[in-house]
């Protein structure tokens, strides 16, 4: 399985991390198994969060950059969501089979 792994800094430490596998066999149309953690910012008011998910029928012949505005939108969309069902909480955990 092919991974790609995406790391996010902000002052030269880690914030928050994703990674995508490939489930298709690296088709021309591929399906990614997700998994997004962003780190607590408690100054922020941001809570810790951990999110799985898919990215469908994804076009592999096109830019990195397609499949990572991919992630990050199931990584907030999937957090917001989860928030919102359970309201204001230290560490939030969302999935998705979409």
């Amino acid at each position: 399985m092919k991974m790609l792994r995406i790391v996010v800094y902000a002052n030269q430490t880690p914030i928050a991390e994703a990674r995508a596998g490939n489930m298709s066999m690296l088709a021309d149309i591929s399906d990614y198994k997700v998994r997004a953690v962003e780190h607590a910012a408690p100054k922020l008011d941001i809570p810790a969060a951990d999110v799985t998910g898919w990215v469908k029928d994804h076009p592999r012949r096109t830019s990195v950059w397609h499949l990572v505005r991919k992630i990050a939108e199931l990584a907030v969309g999937e957090r917001d969501e989860a928030i919102a069902v359970q309201g204001d909480t230290p560490s939030t955990t969302a999935s998705s089979t979409d």
